[in-house]
């Protein structure tokens, strides 16, 4: 019995020994994972600033060209014609090219077209886009980006290099004392002075294509304008749209047969009168 009591008290000191252990190595690991996330915690927000800062960089280059194609219809010509210059009035923009061509016919009318070349101010893009939908109906558009980021860069390099070399032209000028020397250094010069200028006038083009987009639109004057379904267009919608289409082409054909008659009417009466009178000639030499 007192052996038994010896073996149990030493089982319970081993048990307690061991949560001991365990705990003190729990404690310590518990310890070593809160300071590991409080050393990945710098790390996670370093990864969430700088995600922040790649969404915030511009991904478009420095010098971009914009180029903007857009297609519209409508019926009411003059009153498109004189919407388009109060948005570009409102915009700061300004017209570069126009023209209007008159010799368009269809169903025996006469239909205009207009061709507007407008420059716009890179800041007043949406805003002159959004405002061309109160002009006419927008069928087509589309739009072009050019990077002259590179040639623009270059440009200022060749720049540099000239305004240099004209100096140095100029320095060994202010020395030079035989005739045929002044008359190269000033040939030079003159060369150099005349590719510095273009290359003046090559940079200020491109800063203002840049800073102005190009607007081409063309605007079509059409008789009646199309019923737009889309795929939000509803089942009551699409009749309403096919009934207003069945009016439209019946009364095309109706008006299209009314004048063919009244073409073919002088036509009738000459064929009638001529008819009438050989008709009546052979019923007298019958008689």
């Amino acid at each position: 019995m007192r052996k038994f009591q010896k073996y149990l008290i030493l089982g319970l000191i081993l048990f307690l020994i061991l949560s001991s252990l365990t705990g003190c190595g729990s404690k310590e690991s518990s310890d070593n994972s809160s300071s590991n996330e409080m050393n990945l915690a710098p790390t996670e927000e370093s990864k969430k600033e700088r995600g922040n800062n790649e969404e915030a960089s511009p991904l478009e280059p420095e010098k971009v060209i914009t180029t903007v194609y857009i297609q519209l219809k409508t019926t009411e010509f003059e009153k498109a014609n004189k919407d388009l210059n109060a948005l570009i009035s409102k915009n700061n923009a300004y017209v570069e090219n126009s023209q209007i061509n008159y010799n368009q016919h269809y169903n025996n009318k006469s239909y205009r077209n207009g061709f507007y070349l407008i420059r716009v101010p890179k800041d007043k893009i949406s805003s002159f886009k959004s405002g061309l939908n109160g002009v006419g109906n927008v069928v087509s558009e589309s739009t072009t980006k050019q990077d002259v980021t590179s040639e623009y860069r270059d440009t200022e390099s060749r720049l540099k290099v000239l305004e240099v070399k004209e100096e140095r032209i100029l320095a060994l000028l202010s020395k030079a004392g035989k005739m045929e020397d002044i008359i190269k250094l000033e040939n030079e010069l003159s060369e150099t002075i005349y590719e510095k200028e273009r290359l003046k006038t090559n940079l200020i083009n491109i800063d203002d294509k840049v800073d102005f987009s190009t607007f081409e639109i063309n605007i079509e004057e059409v008789e009646r304008l199309t019923n737009q379904e889309t795929t939000d267009t509803t089942f009551g919608g699409k009749l309403v749209n096919a009934f207003k289409n069945s009016l439209f082409s019946f009364r095309k054909v109706l008006e299209t047969f009314v004048i063919s008659i009244i073409y073919i009417l002088p036509f009738a009466v000459v064929i009638g009168a001529i008819a009438y009178f050989v008709i009546k000639f052979i019923m007298k030499r019958k008689k």
